[in-house]
Protein backbone atom coordinates (compact mmCIF):
# COMPACT_ATOMS: atom_id res chain seq x y z
CA UNK A 1 0.00 0.00 0.00
CA UNK A 2 1.56 3.59 -0.93
CA UNK A 3 2.30 5.73 1.47
CA UNK A 4 0.09 8.51 0.35
CA UNK A 5 -2.94 5.61 1.21
CA UNK A 6 -1.95 4.89 4.40
CA UNK A 7 -1.62 9.02 5.09
CA UNK A 8 -5.16 9.17 4.17
CA UNK A 9 -6.41 6.55 6.09
CA UNK A 10 -4.83 8.02 9.13
CA UNK A 11 -5.13 11.15 8.59
CA UNK A 12 -9.03 11.62 9.98
CA UNK A 13 -7.95 9.76 13.63
CA UNK A 14 -5.34 12.47 13.66
CA UNK A 15 -7.79 14.70 12.99
CA UNK A 16 -9.75 13.97 15.53
CA UNK A 17 -7.65 13.65 18.33
CA UNK A 18 -6.36 16.96 17.52
CA UNK A 19 -9.78 18.54 17.29
CA UNK A 20 -10.59 17.39 20.67
CA UNK A 21 -7.56 18.66 22.41
CA UNK A 22 -7.43 22.15 20.92
CA UNK A 23 -10.58 23.29 19.68
CA UNK A 24 -12.35 23.80 23.40
CA UNK A 25 -8.94 26.17 24.15
CA UNK A 26 -8.96 27.91 20.55
CA UNK A 27 -12.86 28.43 19.89
CA UNK A 28 -14.63 26.64 23.12
CA UNK A 29 -18.20 28.21 21.86
CA UNK A 30 -17.53 27.38 18.42
CA UNK A 31 -16.56 24.09 19.11
CA UNK A 32 -19.81 23.57 21.93
CA UNK A 33 -22.31 24.68 18.70
CA UNK A 34 -20.98 22.50 15.93
CA UNK A 35 -19.00 19.93 17.97
CA UNK A 36 -20.92 16.96 16.39
CA UNK A 37 -21.49 18.46 12.97
CA UNK A 38 -17.75 18.80 12.36
CA UNK A 39 -17.08 15.01 14.13
CA UNK A 40 -19.25 13.13 12.09
CA UNK A 41 -18.09 15.09 8.26
CA UNK A 42 -14.89 14.08 9.31
CA UNK A 43 -16.08 9.98 9.93
CA UNK A 44 -17.98 10.22 6.44
CA UNK A 45 -14.98 11.78 4.68
CA UNK A 46 -13.07 8.91 6.83
CA UNK A 47 -15.51 5.88 5.45
CA UNK A 48 -15.60 7.49 1.86
CA UNK A 49 -12.03 7.17 1.40
CA UNK A 50 -11.92 3.93 2.72
CA UNK A 51 -14.19 2.56 0.25
CA UNK A 52 -11.93 4.47 -2.37
CA UNK A 53 -8.97 2.83 -1.82
CA UNK A 54 -9.96 -0.10 0.16
CA UNK A 55 -11.28 -3.45 -1.63
CA UNK A 56 -12.45 -5.00 1.83
CA UNK A 57 -14.28 -1.39 3.12
CA UNK A 58 -17.72 -3.02 3.47
CA UNK A 59 -16.38 -5.84 5.98
CA UNK A 60 -14.04 -3.01 7.92
CA UNK A 61 -16.77 -0.72 8.21
CA UNK A 62 -19.33 -3.76 9.02
CA UNK A 63 -16.85 -5.08 12.05
CA UNK A 64 -16.93 -1.04 13.23
CA UNK A 65 -20.11 -0.36 13.27
CA UNK A 66 -22.04 -3.87 13.72
CA UNK A 67 -19.46 -5.98 15.62
CA UNK A 68 -17.56 -3.08 17.54
CA UNK A 69 -19.43 -0.02 17.94
CA UNK A 70 -22.82 -2.05 18.64
CA UNK A 71 -22.17 -4.10 21.20
CA UNK A 72 -19.73 -1.25 23.04
CA UNK A 73 -22.33 1.17 23.06
CA UNK A 74 -24.95 -1.15 24.38
CA UNK A 75 -23.13 -2.15 26.73
CA UNK A 76 -22.41 1.20 28.15
CA UNK A 77 -25.91 1.93 27.72
CA UNK A 78 -27.25 -1.13 30.08
CA UNK A 79 -24.24 -0.47 32.60
CA UNK A 80 -25.31 3.47 32.70
CA UNK A 81 -28.84 3.27 33.06
CA UNK A 82 -29.06 0.51 35.41
CA UNK A 83 -26.21 1.85 38.00
CA UNK A 84 -28.29 5.08 37.78
CA UNK A 85 -31.26 3.61 39.11
CA UNK A 86 -28.90 2.54 41.91
CA UNK A 87 -29.08 5.33 44.92
CA UNK A 88 -25.52 5.13 46.63
CA UNK A 89 -25.97 8.36 49.11
CA UNK A 90 -22.88 8.86 51.48
CA UNK A 91 -22.75 11.11 53.71
CA UNK A 92 -18.79 11.76 54.95
CA UNK A 93 -16.41 14.92 55.14
CA UNK A 94 -14.62 15.35 52.24
CA UNK A 95 -11.18 14.82 53.99
CA UNK A 96 -7.86 13.33 52.08
CA UNK A 97 -8.03 10.24 53.94
CA UNK A 98 -12.19 9.75 53.15
CA UNK A 99 -11.48 10.32 49.27
CA UNK A 100 -8.27 7.60 49.63
CA UNK A 101 -10.49 5.24 51.11
CA UNK A 102 -13.25 5.76 48.71
CA UNK A 103 -11.06 5.45 45.61
CA UNK A 104 -9.10 2.26 47.05
CA UNK A 105 -12.61 0.64 47.43
CA UNK A 106 -13.63 1.45 44.09
CA UNK A 107 -9.98 -0.04 42.36
CA UNK A 108 -11.01 -2.83 44.13
CA UNK A 109 -14.85 -2.96 43.10
CA UNK A 110 -13.82 -2.25 39.27
CA UNK A 111 -12.26 -6.03 39.08
CA UNK A 112 -15.38 -6.82 40.32
CA UNK A 113 -17.61 -5.29 38.29
CA UNK A 114 -15.79 -3.37 35.58
CA UNK A 115 -14.41 -0.21 35.04
CA UNK A 116 -17.28 1.03 33.55
CA UNK A 117 -19.58 -0.32 35.78
CA UNK A 118 -18.14 0.99 38.83
CA UNK A 119 -17.65 4.18 37.29
CA UNK A 120 -21.09 4.65 36.91
CA UNK A 121 -22.71 3.09 39.82
CA UNK A 122 -19.53 4.99 42.37
CA UNK A 123 -19.62 8.60 40.53
CA UNK A 124 -22.48 10.07 41.71
CA UNK A 125 -21.55 9.56 45.34
CA UNK A 126 -18.08 10.53 44.79
CA UNK A 127 -19.55 13.84 43.49
CA UNK A 128 -21.59 14.09 46.39
CA UNK A 129 -19.20 13.80 49.22
CA UNK A 130 -17.33 16.20 47.33
CA UNK A 131 -19.46 18.77 46.82
CA UNK A 132 -18.38 21.65 49.39
CA UNK A 133 -14.43 20.77 47.86
CA UNK A 134 -13.65 23.84 45.57
CA UNK A 135 -10.85 22.67 44.26
CA UNK A 136 -12.16 19.11 42.75
CA UNK A 137 -10.64 18.64 39.47
CA UNK A 138 -7.66 16.47 40.59
CA UNK A 139 -10.21 14.28 42.87
CA UNK A 140 -11.88 13.42 39.83
CA UNK A 141 -8.41 12.72 37.70
CA UNK A 142 -7.79 10.04 40.33
CA UNK A 143 -11.03 8.79 40.20
CA UNK A 144 -10.44 8.30 36.35
CA UNK A 145 -7.10 6.67 37.26
CA UNK A 146 -8.06 4.11 39.66
CA UNK A 147 -11.01 3.56 39.12
CA UNK A 148 -11.80 3.95 35.60
CA UNK A 149 -8.70 2.40 34.74
CA UNK A 150 -6.21 0.89 37.36
CA UNK A 151 -8.88 -1.09 39.27
CA UNK A 152 -9.56 -3.21 36.24
CA UNK A 153 -6.01 -4.83 36.53
CA UNK A 154 -6.59 -7.90 38.50
CA UNK A 155 -9.09 -9.93 36.50
CA UNK A 156 -11.41 -10.19 33.80
CA UNK A 157 -14.42 -9.03 34.46
CA UNK A 158 -12.10 -5.62 35.03
CA UNK A 159 -11.66 -4.95 31.36
CA UNK A 160 -12.06 -5.56 28.06
CA UNK A 161 -8.35 -6.37 27.38
CA UNK A 162 -8.04 -8.97 30.18
CA UNK A 163 -11.73 -10.22 29.01
CA UNK A 164 -10.32 -11.12 25.93
CA UNK A 165 -7.00 -12.71 26.69
CA UNK A 166 -9.21 -14.93 29.14
CA UNK A 167 -11.55 -16.13 25.83
CA UNK A 168 -8.02 -16.49 24.16
CA UNK A 169 -7.32 -18.90 26.78
CA UNK A 170 -5.58 -17.54 29.53
CA UNK A 171 -6.66 -19.02 33.23
CA UNK A 172 -9.20 -17.16 34.90
CA UNK A 173 -7.01 -16.30 37.75
CA UNK A 174 -3.97 -16.10 36.08
CA UNK A 175 -4.27 -12.17 36.00
CA UNK A 176 -4.35 -11.76 39.48
CA UNK A 177 -1.61 -13.77 40.30
CA UNK A 178 0.95 -11.80 37.84
CA UNK A 179 -0.73 -8.29 37.49
CA UNK A 180 -1.59 -8.23 41.63
CA UNK A 181 1.72 -6.45 42.18
CA UNK A 182 1.49 -4.17 39.37
CA UNK A 183 -2.13 -2.94 40.49
CA UNK A 184 -0.97 -2.56 43.87
CA UNK A 185 2.09 -0.31 42.61
CA UNK A 186 0.35 1.82 41.03
CA UNK A 187 -2.84 1.89 43.13
CA UNK A 188 -0.29 2.97 46.62
CA UNK A 189 1.29 5.38 43.97
CA UNK A 190 -1.26 6.84 42.60
CA UNK A 191 -3.43 7.38 46.23
CA UNK A 192 0.02 8.78 48.00
CA UNK A 193 0.33 11.44 45.12
CA UNK A 194 -3.23 11.90 45.59
CA UNK A 195 -2.29 12.95 49.21
CA UNK A 196 0.23 15.54 48.65
CA UNK A 197 -1.81 16.93 45.78
CA UNK A 198 -5.12 17.26 48.13
CA UNK A 199 -3.38 18.29 51.24
CA UNK A 200 -1.44 21.43 49.18
CA UNK A 201 -5.60 21.83 47.91
CA UNK A 202 -7.58 21.64 51.36
CA UNK A 203 -5.35 24.04 53.59
CA UNK A 204 -7.78 26.50 51.75
CA UNK A 205 -10.73 25.06 52.24
CA UNK A 206 -13.54 24.91 54.91
CA UNK A 207 -14.82 21.73 55.45
CA UNK A 208 -18.57 20.70 57.70
CA UNK A 209 -17.82 17.49 59.50
CA UNK A 210 -20.46 15.06 59.00
CA UNK A 211 -20.99 11.56 60.89
CA UNK A 212 -19.73 9.02 58.00
CA UNK A 213 -23.06 7.51 57.02
CA UNK A 214 -24.03 5.10 53.76
CA UNK A 215 -27.08 3.80 52.48
CA UNK A 216 -27.73 2.09 49.12
CA UNK A 217 -31.10 2.19 47.62
CA UNK A 218 -32.83 0.10 44.61
CA UNK A 219 -31.83 -3.79 45.47
CA UNK A 220 -34.14 -4.92 42.43
CA UNK A 221 -31.82 -2.43 40.26
CA UNK A 222 -28.34 -3.96 42.30
CA UNK A 223 -29.61 -7.61 41.56
CA UNK A 224 -30.35 -6.27 37.70
CA UNK A 225 -26.88 -4.85 37.50
CA UNK A 226 -25.38 -8.00 38.68
CA UNK A 227 -27.32 -10.26 35.84
CA UNK A 228 -26.16 -7.58 33.26
CA UNK A 229 -22.36 -8.04 34.42
CA UNK A 230 -22.63 -11.75 34.40
CA UNK A 231 -24.40 -12.01 31.16
CA UNK A 232 -21.83 -8.88 29.91
CA UNK A 233 -18.43 -11.76 31.14
CA UNK A 234 -20.01 -14.75 29.29
CA UNK A 235 -17.80 -15.70 26.14
CA UNK A 236 -20.77 -15.48 23.79
CA UNK A 237 -19.04 -14.91 20.56
CA UNK A 238 -22.06 -16.87 18.74
CA UNK A 239 -24.98 -16.21 20.36
CA UNK A 240 -24.24 -11.85 20.66
CA UNK A 241 -27.22 -11.45 19.53
CA UNK A 242 -29.24 -13.34 22.32
CA UNK A 243 -26.51 -12.15 24.73
CA UNK A 244 -27.10 -8.21 23.66
CA UNK A 245 -30.97 -8.55 23.10
CA UNK A 246 -31.40 -9.90 26.49
CA UNK A 247 -29.07 -6.87 28.29
CA UNK A 248 -31.64 -4.43 26.38
CA UNK A 249 -34.57 -6.71 28.39
CA UNK A 250 -32.59 -6.04 31.60
CA UNK A 251 -32.67 -1.76 30.65
CA UNK A 252 -36.58 -2.53 29.91
CA UNK A 253 -37.36 -3.83 33.36
CA UNK A 254 -35.39 -1.30 34.85
CA UNK A 255 -37.67 1.33 33.16
CA UNK A 256 -40.77 -0.10 33.53
CA UNK A 257 -39.72 -0.92 37.31
CA UNK A 258 -38.40 2.61 37.97
CA UNK A 259 -40.86 4.22 36.13
CA UNK A 260 -41.53 7.04 38.20
CA UNK A 261 -37.17 7.99 38.72
CA UNK A 262 -36.26 10.03 35.58
CA UNK A 263 -32.77 9.64 33.64
CA UNK A 264 -30.56 12.21 32.40
CA UNK A 265 -29.10 10.38 29.47
CA UNK A 266 -27.08 13.48 28.14
CA UNK A 267 -23.79 12.26 29.48
CA UNK A 268 -24.44 9.02 27.11
CA UNK A 269 -25.64 10.97 24.65
CA UNK A 270 -22.39 12.85 24.24
CA UNK A 271 -20.00 9.76 24.64
CA UNK A 272 -22.42 7.90 22.21
CA UNK A 273 -21.75 10.25 19.29
CA UNK A 274 -17.93 11.03 20.08
CA UNK A 275 -17.27 7.19 20.07
CA UNK A 276 -19.10 6.42 17.06
CA UNK A 277 -16.90 9.13 15.39
CA UNK A 278 -14.28 7.49 16.99
CA UNK A 279 -14.50 4.08 15.71
CA UNK A 280 -15.21 5.00 12.30
CA UNK A 281 -12.04 6.69 12.08
CA UNK A 282 -10.30 4.05 13.86
CA UNK A 283 -10.94 1.10 11.87
CA UNK A 284 -8.95 1.75 8.81
CA UNK A 285 -6.41 2.46 11.71
CA UNK A 286 -6.45 -0.74 12.91
CA UNK A 287 -6.75 -2.51 9.52
CA UNK A 288 -3.28 -0.95 8.98
CA UNK A 289 -2.16 -1.97 12.34
CA UNK A 290 -3.13 -5.94 11.69
CA UNK A 291 -1.66 -5.72 7.79
CA UNK A 292 1.77 -4.75 8.77
CA UNK A 293 1.83 -6.96 12.01
CA UNK A 294 4.13 -9.55 10.89
CA UNK A 295 6.54 -5.87 10.39
CA UNK A 296 5.98 -4.94 13.79
CA UNK A 297 7.06 -8.24 14.58
CA UNK A 298 10.06 -8.22 12.64
CA UNK A 299 10.28 -4.84 14.46
CA UNK A 300 10.22 -6.20 17.65
CA UNK A 301 12.50 -8.81 17.45
CA UNK A 302 15.13 -7.37 16.44
CA UNK A 303 15.50 -6.43 20.06
CA UNK A 304 16.97 -8.69 22.99
CA UNK A 305 14.87 -11.53 24.50
CA UNK A 306 15.53 -8.92 27.84
CA UNK A 307 14.00 -6.30 26.38
CA UNK A 308 10.85 -7.43 24.22
CA UNK A 309 8.51 -7.06 27.17
CA UNK A 310 9.24 -3.00 27.56
CA UNK A 311 9.11 -3.26 23.95
CA UNK A 312 5.31 -4.57 24.07
CA UNK A 313 4.14 -2.76 27.03
CA UNK A 314 5.39 0.97 25.57
CA UNK A 315 3.61 0.08 21.97
CA UNK A 316 0.41 -1.60 23.36
CA UNK A 317 0.11 1.34 25.74
CA UNK A 318 0.73 4.22 22.74
CA UNK A 319 -1.99 1.94 21.17
CA UNK A 320 -4.24 1.98 24.00
CA UNK A 321 -3.38 5.24 25.18
CA UNK A 322 -4.90 6.67 21.69
CA UNK A 323 -6.54 4.42 20.40
CA UNK A 324 -9.45 1.43 22.22
CA UNK A 325 -7.33 -0.80 24.42
CA UNK A 326 -9.56 -3.75 23.57
CA UNK A 327 -8.24 -4.29 19.79
CA UNK A 328 -5.00 -3.14 21.48
CA UNK A 329 -4.44 -5.89 23.34
CA UNK A 330 -5.97 -8.17 20.82
CA UNK A 331 -2.99 -6.96 18.16
CA UNK A 332 -0.29 -7.15 20.60
CA UNK A 333 -1.61 -10.29 21.99
CA UNK A 334 -1.21 -11.89 18.51
CA UNK A 335 2.06 -10.16 17.40
CA UNK A 336 3.55 -12.33 20.42
CA UNK A 337 2.63 -15.57 19.26
CA UNK A 338 -1.81 -15.68 20.28
CA UNK A 339 -0.84 -18.72 21.98
CA UNK A 340 -2.57 -18.37 25.60
CA UNK A 341 -0.05 -21.08 27.15
CA UNK A 342 3.12 -19.95 25.57
CA UNK A 343 2.44 -16.08 26.85
CA UNK A 344 1.20 -17.75 29.83
CA UNK A 345 4.92 -19.35 30.22
CA UNK A 346 6.53 -16.28 29.48
CA UNK A 347 4.44 -14.52 31.76
CA UNK A 348 6.63 -10.86 31.09
CA UNK A 349 5.50 -10.36 27.71
CA UNK A 350 1.91 -11.35 28.79
CA UNK A 351 2.15 -8.99 31.86
CA UNK A 352 2.97 -6.46 29.80
CA UNK A 353 0.90 -6.40 27.07
CA UNK A 354 -1.96 -6.58 29.94
CA UNK A 355 -0.49 -3.82 32.10
CA UNK A 356 0.03 -1.14 28.78
CA UNK A 357 -4.05 -2.10 27.89
CA UNK A 358 -5.50 -1.69 30.95
CA UNK A 359 -3.52 1.03 32.85
CA UNK A 360 -2.20 3.32 30.14
CA UNK A 361 -6.23 3.56 28.92
CA UNK A 362 -5.93 6.36 32.06
CA UNK A 363 -3.32 8.40 29.36
CA UNK A 364 -6.29 10.62 27.81
CA UNK A 365 -10.13 11.07 28.13
CA UNK A 366 -10.30 8.55 24.51
CA UNK A 367 -8.53 5.60 25.70
CA UNK A 368 -11.29 4.22 27.65
CA UNK A 369 -14.71 4.81 27.50
CA UNK A 370 -15.56 5.47 30.98
CA UNK A 371 -12.87 8.37 31.53
CA UNK A 372 -14.80 10.51 28.41
CA UNK A 373 -18.58 9.03 30.75
CA UNK A 374 -17.04 10.79 34.06
CA UNK A 375 -16.02 13.70 32.11
CA UNK A 376 -19.18 13.71 30.73
CA UNK A 377 -21.39 13.21 33.55
CA UNK A 378 -19.30 15.44 35.63
CA UNK A 379 -19.56 18.52 33.17
CA UNK A 380 -23.41 17.93 32.89
CA UNK A 381 -23.63 18.08 36.68
CA UNK A 382 -22.21 22.13 36.60
CA UNK A 383 -18.20 20.61 37.15
CA UNK A 384 -15.56 21.83 35.34
CA UNK A 385 -13.48 18.84 34.03
CA UNK A 386 -9.59 19.34 32.87
CA UNK A 387 -9.58 20.24 29.19
CA UNK A 388 -8.26 17.17 26.67
CA UNK A 389 -4.71 18.78 27.25
CA UNK A 390 -4.66 19.47 30.94
CA UNK A 391 -6.05 16.05 31.53
CA UNK A 392 -3.07 14.57 29.60
CA UNK A 393 -1.11 16.75 31.86
CA UNK A 394 -1.78 15.17 34.49
CA UNK A 395 -1.96 11.83 33.17
CA UNK A 396 2.25 12.44 31.66
CA UNK A 397 3.34 13.78 35.12
CA UNK A 398 1.84 10.89 36.99
CA UNK A 399 0.73 8.01 34.90
CA UNK A 400 3.71 7.99 33.07
CA UNK A 401 6.61 8.14 35.21
CA UNK A 402 4.93 5.25 37.47
CA UNK A 403 5.05 3.40 33.98
CA UNK A 404 9.02 3.71 33.40
CA UNK A 405 9.12 3.01 36.97
CA UNK A 406 7.64 0.31 36.43
CA UNK A 407 9.06 -1.18 33.75
CA UNK A 408 12.22 -1.06 35.89
CA UNK A 409 10.69 -2.73 38.47
CA UNK A 410 8.55 -5.74 36.67
CA UNK A 411 10.09 -6.34 33.63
Amino acid sequence: MQLLQITILACPLVLVLLLLAFMPLLAKNFWQKYEKHILFLIAFTSAISCFLILDCATHIMYDAIILDYLPFIITLFTLFSLSSYIKIKLCATATTMNNVLFLLFGSILSSVIGTTGASMLLLPPFLKMNTERKYKQHLLVFFIFLVSNIGGLLTPLGDPPLLIGYIKGVDFFWFFKNLSPIWLFFTISCLTILCIIDQHFIKHEILNKYKPNITINGLFNIVLLFIAIIVLFLPCNTLNIVKYGFLLSLVAIALIYNKKQKINYAPFIDVAVTFFVIFIVLAPVIFLLNKYSEQILNIIHLTSEQNRPHLFFWLCSLASSFLDNAPSFLLFFNVAGGNASNLMAAKNVLTAIASGAVIMGAMTYIGNAPNMMVRSYAQHNDIKMPSFLKYMLYSFTIILPLSIIANKIFW
